[in-house]
């Protein structure tokens, strides 16, 4: 069975949007100050990420992360930017028991929020196709897929 694929997409930010639920946009030193926080991080990638190295080669470039977290402050739902020049989404998390709840949607929205308040002049990311219908009610365009304009 092949793999699923990826696709490229792309959203300029040009106003403030809606994110439906509270998210905490921090810097990665921000983040990595609360103890908590950086418990939860280490948790997702032990259990949520198919692969660690990838996640770690990312995590130097990480400047900042969308938090979401449950009532009782949990961090139930992540979110990394790496910027370089265009931001870049590198990993959109949400805990198994906190989804369908609107929580990734809040995560992208706030993201593309403070990309446009930080005059950035586009937000990327490469996700799975199963997954399109969540960035274009965000914003996003596909690019391209499989190597060609969809």
């Amino acid at each position: 069975m092949s793999a699923e694929p990826e696709l490229y997409y792309f959203c300029k930010p040009t106003e403030i949007q809606p994110t439906g639920l509270p998210v905490e946009f921090l810097t990665a030193q921000e983040f990595l100050a609360d103890e908590s926080s950086c418990q939860a991080l280490w948790s997702f990638v032990a259990t949520q990420f198919r692969t660690r190295s990838k996640f770690l080669t990312i995590w130097q470039g990480v400047k900042y992360l969308a938090v979401h977290r449950t009532g009782d402050g949990t961090v139930d739902g992540l979110l990394l930017v790496t910027t370089p020049v265009n931001w870049q989404i590198d990993y959109v998390v949400v805990h198994p028991d906190s989804r369908g709840q609107g929580i990734a949607a809040a995560l992208v929205k706030t993201t593309i929020n403070q990309a446009y308040l930080h005059k950035a002049p586009y937000v990327m990311l490469t996700s799975k196709e199963s997954l399109r219908p969540l960035y274009e009610s965000c914003g996003f365009e596909v690019v391209r897929g499989g190597g060609c304009r969809v």
